[in-house]
C-alpha cells in the first residue's frame, strides 16, 4: 500500500511537470532560441522519467526490502486496503480510457493504426500518461495480490515481494520514458514515413534532377525542421529558382503539416570519385 501510495504521489507530481511544459514550450522564438522552445516538452518528459524512478521505484524497493528483512508488523484493516485499491483501480481505468481515446483520435488524424501512431509519435505528453496509467493499473493488481496472499498466509514476506514487484514495473516504465525523451533531446529525425513523404513531394517536381541530401529533426512534438539539398535542371533563371523553392516549401507543408522550418538549398550534382 505504501509503495502504491508513493507511486500515486509520483504520478501526480509528474502530471504537474507535464502541465508546466505546455506554456513553456509555446513561447515564441527569440535570438537565443531561433527555433522556439518546443523541446521543453522533451526535457520535462525526461524529468518525469527520473522522478518516477526516484520517487516511485526506489521507494518501492526500499519498502519491499524493509518488509522482507524487518520484523513482522500489523497490517491494519485489510478491508480498507481493498476498498482503497479498488477505488484507485476504477479511477486509473477511467484515466486510461481517456488517454487511449485521445491517442486513437490523433492516430486517425494521421491515418495510422493505434500502435503505429504510439510508436512513431514524438508527442511525449501524450505517451507519458499512457505509460503511467498502465503502470498504475499493473501496480494496483500487484498490490492487491500481495495484500491478499499476506492476509491468507499471515506472512508479510509477500507484502514485501509485492512492493519490489511494483518497483520493477516503475523502473521499466521510467527507463522507457527516459530512453524516448533522450532520443528526442539529442535530435531525433522525423518518422520514416514522414521523411519518405517529404522526399516524394520534392521528387515530384520535374525541375528537380536529384535530391542530394534530406535531413529532418524534431524541434518539438509537432514541429519539424527540414533541410534539403537538391540539384535542379539547367536553364532556370533566378526568379524561376526562387519560385520553385517557394512551391516546394508549400508542397512540403501541405503534405507534412508539422514541417515548421524548411530550408531548400541548391547544390551541384554528385560527381563520381576517382577510381
Amino acid at each position: 500500500m505504501l509503495a502504491e501510495g508513493a507511486h500515486s504521489v509520483a504520478d501526480t507530481v509528474n502530471q504537474v511537470f507535464l502541465l508546466i511544459s505546455l506554456p513553456l514550450s509555446q513561447r515564441s522564438p527569440d535570438p537565443e532560441h531561433p527555433f522556439g522552445y518546443g523541446q521543453e516538452r522533451f526535457f520535462w518528459s525526461f524529468i518525469v522519467a527520473v522522478g518516477l524512478f526516484i520517487a516511485g521505484a526506489v521507494f518501492s524497493f526500499y519498502e519491499g526490502v524493509t518488509k522482507i528483512t524487518g520484523e513482522a508488523e500489523g497490517q491494519g484493516s485489510y478491508l480498507i486496503g481493498y476498498i482503497v485499491l479498488g477505488a484507485a483501480f476504477v479511477f486509473e481505468s477511467a484515466a486510461l480510457v481517456v488517454t487511449i481515446r485521445e491517442l486513437k483520435k490523433a492516430a486517425k488524424e494521421r491515418d495510422r493504426s493505434f500502435w503505429g501512431h504510439f510508436k512513431s509519435t514524438r508527442n511525449t505528453t501524450m505517451k507519458v500518461p499512457l505509460y503511467e496509467d498502465v503502470a498504475a493499473l499493473v501496480g494496483l493488481v500487484i498490490a492487491a495480490a500481495g495484500l491478499f496472499v499476506t492476509q491468507l498466509s499471515g506472512n508479510t514476506l509477500y507484502d514485501g515481494i509485492a512492493s519490489i514487484g511494483i518497483g520493477v514495473v516503475l523502473s521499466v516504465v521510467a527507463f522507457q520514458l527516459g530512453a524516448d525523451s533522450r532520443t528526442l533531446l539529442i535530435g531525433a529525425a522525423a518518422p520514416q514515413e514522414d521523411r519518405q513523404r517529404v522526399h516524394e513531394t520534392i521528387a515530384a517536381f520535374k525541375e528537380v534532377n536529384e535530391i542530394l541530401r534530406l535531413l529532418t529533426m524534431h524541434l518539438g512534438p509537432n514541429a519539424v525542421l527540414v533541410n534539403a539539398e537538391i540539384h535542379v535542371v539547367d536553364g532556370l533563371n533566378t526568379d524561376q529558382i526562387e519560385e520553385l523553392i517557394e512551391q516546394i516549401t508549400r508542397a512540403i507543408r501541405e503534405e507534412v503539416p508539422e514541417a515548421d522550418q524548411i530550408f531548400i538549398e541548391l547544390r551541384p550534382p554528385k560527381r563520381p570519385g576517382p577510381e
